[in-house]
């Protein structure tokens, strides 16, 4: 299962700075069996669409690479837009998190994207000029 987190979605000095994490992980019902794989992948724009996003989704869903059947993330990812048509345009089936192992990887996902944009942040001297 891949598990997604978008951070970022606020403006700052007029762009949004977006930070994906996908997270390719074996799961049981109640928790996290193993990660296989980490990746991020960042975006700067001056938008912030559901187009856009569906496009830096798939961006980092071609860096991850490896098998999976399921796409779980929060449903405010994808702007509300209804699982069945996000999955029609990921070609992978999105699913809302049901179980604690669902809960566990999104919220692996958002530690690790949540503290990627931070270093980023920090790295561009732009922690001052965010605008929640």
């Amino acid at each position: 299962m891949l598990g997604i987190d978008i951070s970022g979605r606020h403006e700052v000095y007029g762009k949004f700075l977006r930070l994906y994490a996908g997270i390719l992980a074996e799961i049981s019902a109640d928790r996290v069996i193993h990660v296989e794989k980490i990746e991020v992948h960042y975006s700067e724009s001056t938008t912030q669409t559901p187009k856009d996003i569906i496009k830096e989704v798939k961006e980092l869903m071609s860096k991850i690479k490896g098998n999976y059947d399921y796409i779980v993330c929060e449903k405010g990812e994808f702007f509300r837009i209804p699982k069945e048509h996000v999955s029609s345009l990921l070609g992978k089936e999105v699913i809302h998190p049901k179980t604690l192992g669902e809960l566990e990887l999104i919220n692996i996902a958002h530690h690790v994207s949540y503290s990627c944009r931070k270093l980023l942040l920090k790295e561009l001297d732009l922690n001052n000029g965010e605008s929640e």
